[in-house]
């Protein structure tokens, strides 16, 4: 096979970029010349260019179920941009694969490589196939999943479980052994990101305080918060008689989430797949907003599997919470069984899987389907 151009669509978050990072640099290391559609929000996320994988192309994209008709005209006409400027990168190299991430930024270079008749591979992070990826199945080859019991799935002629592509810096720092006492201090991480940060800026601090002051005493909080939060929650803490550390952002998340002995979180795919990577007990807590209450669906994965505890926003209290940390932090013995079956989620060839389905879908297609190489 001569055609090594491989091209990869993902939306502008990080759930989407990650895992397509993540692929791209498995196949780069393979010999392949990897390519990254996503919109201007990934490519803000991304930042400097010069280090990634992949060569990276922004196009316009946006959702076409929002509210509104001007909003939805608004979103299909960007979709209709993006659409010309993919076909337009898709005809000059004519790349030997697509490989799609979920996420709108995904849809228009998908549905161009099926015009051009490139192949197509998509990649599922949630346990719920989304919307994108359910509109995009129907043209695809093969759909690679990232939980067993992925739901919304259409008939499909190949599927695989590959899990979620995680980088190798949460596996290096699974190294580290789980240990807890029931006098040791307690590193508690607190990671909501930009649509979580709010209702647990309130949330924790009011379940903290609900705490004996011994158990108070022995908690070292690190804790993401929009910036305007930062220095009330900081007060907070300090009224309360706990060390904590206010961030809007850690730049070093596997070493955080090393440190730590429990993570209160959010349970987008890849903050899962990060859990199980690094094997940390977790309380989760599913955006009620996500679309097709993907995040719940992630967090019963996590559950079922034994590593983390699954709550209900809309009928959780800081009483609640508080009752939670003081069953978990008296047993350590419980959550060291949850960091240990947090981890038997972990795919650490995720990667590898993902890449070896697209080359064997670029080797079963006829040499003229691949293109020519540029």
């Amino acid at each position: 096979m001569t055609n090594r151009y491989v091209y990869l669509a993902a939306g502008g978050t990080g759930g989407h970029i990650f895992p397509a990072l993540a692929v791209a640099e498995t196949l780069q290391t393979r010999g392949y010349s990897p390519h990254l559609f996503t919109d201007r929000r990934g490519a803000k996320l991304l930042g400097g260019a010069s280090s990634l994988p992949a060569t990276l192309h922004v196009i316009a994209a946006a959702s076409p179920f929002q509210h509104g008709v001007i909003k939805r005209t608004l979103a299909v006409t960007k979709l209709a941009a993006g659409a010309v400027a993919s076909l337009y990168h898709l005809l000059v190299r004519r790349p030997a694969l697509i490989i799609g991430f979920g996420g709108y930024p995904s849809f228009a270079p998908l549905v161009a490589g099926r015009l051009l008749g490139i192949p197509i591979l998509l990649h599922e992070q949630n346990a719920f196939l989304g919307r994108a990826n359910h509109m995009l199945a129907k043209f695809a080859n093969a759909l690679a999943l990232s939980w067993p019991q992925t739901k919304n799935l259409p008939a499909m002629r190949i599927t695989e479980v590959t899990g979620i592509p995680v980088r190798q810096a949460f596996f290096d720092a699974a190294q580290t052994p789980y240990r807890l006492s029931t006098t040791a201090s307690v590193n508690l991480a607190v990671l909501g990101g930009s649509q979580g940060a709010s209702i647990l800026a309130s949330l924790v601090p009011d379940a903290i305080a609900m705490l004996e002051p011994p158990m108070r005493q022995r908690l070292r909080v690190h804790q993401q918060a929009r910036p305007e939060q930062i220095d009330t929650l900081q007060h907070r803490y300090t009224d309360l008689g706990v060390i904590a550390d206010i961030q809007s952002f850690y730049t070093d998340m596997p070493s955080l989430l090393g440190q730590s002995h429990l993570v209160i979180c959010r349970a987008g795919a890849s903050s899962v797949a990060e859990l199980a990577a690094i094997g940390r007990p977790s309380l989760l807590l599913p955006l009620p907003s996500a679309m097709d209450d993907h995040q719940r669906m992630n967090a019963l994965q996590m559950q079922d599997a034994g590593g983390g505890i699954c709550l209900d926003e809309t009928n959780l209290s800081a009483a609640v919470l508080a009752t939670r940390l003081m069953q978990l932090l008296e047993t350590p013995k419980t959550l060291s069984k949850m960091a240990k079956s947090a981890r038997s989620l972990a795919s650490p060839d995720a990667a590898g899987l993902i890449a070896a389905m697209a080359e064997n879908l670029m080797a079963a297609m006829p040499a003229k389907s691949t293109g020519a190489t540029a």
